[in-house]
């Protein structure tokens, strides 16, 4: 075996951990995408849910948190939409006139 094939022979296998780790840095940035549309998602339908018990309570829209459902998604990607929200932190909660 001459230098030249055994350099390549040390390039050949130095290539496979590069490829690996640069799948796994693609399954990880894959799987923050998927993190970050369930939160945007999740935001989203906690906006409509709150608009929509506001809504109920007799609330004038002017004074409402929250959101319509400007998407027109709620009913199929938000469970529970048609239930009041269960986040009633301060931070929700709009503030008096």
């Amino acid at each position: 075996m001459n230098l030249i094939e055994l350099k390549r022979l040390v390039l050949s296998f130095g290539a496979l951990p590069l490829a690996c780790a640069g799948v796994l840095v693609l399954a990880n940035v894959q799987q923050l995408d998927r993190e970050v549309a369930a939160e945007m998602q999740r935001q989203y339908c906690a906006g409509v849910a709150t608009w929509q018990a506001e809504a109920r309570q007799g609330v004038a829209p002017e004074r409402r948190t929250g959101h319509p459902d400007y998407d027109g998604i709620a009913d199929e990607q938000c469970p529970g939409s048609r239930q009041e929200p269960l986040d009633h932190s301060p931070a929700r909660q709009m503030a008096s006139y």
